[in-house]
């Protein structure tokens, strides 16, 4: 048990940071991502997000829509996806 808390409180004066034994393996974890989290793009994750964000939007829109009017909002779906393709794959380069 004592061994215990003396293990506790050696980590809690390392992360407040304390003196660091020679050859202890936590100090070394502790610092191995900090240059990959710096080097990492925060905007990819946001835009990945942001596009899940409005398929799942657009597939409740046209659920709800479907509830709505039935059928004929399945078949406005049918028409505006291949339009939305159209546009994301279009050359936009003349």
């Amino acid at each position: 048990m004592k061994e215990r808390e003396e293990r506790i409180r050696r980590e809690l004066e390392l992360e407040r940071g304390g003196s660091a034994e020679p050859g202890n393996y936590r100090t070394r974890i502790a610092g191995s991502f900090q240059a990959a989290r710096k080097r990492s793009k925060p905007t990819a994750a946001k835009s990945a997000v942001l596009m899940r964000f409005g398929v799942l939007l657009f597939m409740t829109l046209l659920l709800m829509a479907m509830f709505q009017w039935g059928k004929n909002a399945l078949y406005a779906g049918f028409l505006i996806i291949p339009f939305y393709l159209y546009m994301k794959y279009k050359d936009f380069k003349k």
